[in-house]
């Protein structure tokens, strides 16, 4: 059983295992919205960053009146036959910021477009997709880019675009909360994931390593990135295109006023 270090990192813990993170920062997870509120309700000094549960038909409402204020990470595992099910939380956001965290699995364009549509924040899990996927994975970073009914951020995009823009290095393992030396993923039987991220030889020169630090070259080492670059090369893209149009109004309003 994993015993809490002094640590600044984050627990994801199982909700039946959340006494033993007294005076932890937490995110909670279950499949049961109704064990997340008994365990709340039941569990003092915690630092409960998110809650986080599975997409499920079962009743959601007791979430309405607890921990208001405390974010919800909703996770889809089969987006292409579970996005309808959206549309049953869309009354949690009067108590509470929502995240739909979606795996890039066929069909998953589906489940990222209606949940920007109900206002919910998204994040994509991705891990080493296929051609098919890159193709759906490029038309929704098309989507965030330029549909102006996208007012809510798409991870892993939002936080590239960002670092591209202010030409900051970034860390995808950490805008995915899969750097274990920030987020420890606590499995239920209470074992402590501690996998390091490390940097394949075959990414130096990689003109994205200070962005993706060998991300994409696992679980297969062999992973071809040249899709994946092609995602970075569009974000990089977009931010110099943003950048340039804030310089050039700037400019104008300057000599506008001059």
């Amino acid at each position: 059983m994993v015993a809490p270090a002094q640590t600044l990192a984050v627990y994801n813990v199982p909700a039946k295992l959340l006494d033993q993170f007294r005076g932890c920062d937490v995110i909670v997870r279950s499949a049961s919205p109704q064990e997340l509120v008994d365990r709340l309700k039941s569990v003092e000094n915690v630092r409960v960053r998110f809650l986080q549960f599975s997409a499920t038909t079962e009743d959601t409402s007791c979430l309405e009146s607890c921990g208001t204020g405390i974010p919800l990470d909703i996770v889809l595992h089969d987006p292409a036959s579970q996005y309808q099910q959206l549309y049953s939380y869309s009354n949690l956001l009067d108590t509470h910021p929502i995240r739909i965290t979606i795996p890039v699995v066929p069909g998953f364009s589906k489940a990222v477009k209606l949940a920007i549509s109900l206002q919910f924040a998204v994040k994509l899990d991705v891990q080493q997709p296929d051609e098919a996927l890159l193709r759906e994975l490029e038309s929704v970073l098309e989507f965030y880019l330029h549909r102006s009914v996208v007012n809510q951020s798409i991870e892993f995009f939002h936080s590239l675009l960002f670092s591209f823009y202010r030409n900051e290095p970034a860390s995808l393992w950490e805008i995915t909360e899969k750097d274990p030396a920030l987020v420890r993923y606590v499995s239920a039987a209470g074992d402590e994931a501690l996998k390091q991220a490390e940097e394949r030889i075959e990414c130096h020169g990689c003109e994205f390593l200070d962005r993706c630090r060998s991300y994409f070259k696992y679980p297969d080492a062999n992973y071809n990135c040249d899709g994946i670059k092609r995602v970075f090369r569009s974000l990089a893209n977009a931010a110099a295109e943003v950048k340039h149009d804030l310089e050039t109004y700037t400019a104008t309003e300057v000599v506008a006023q001059s």
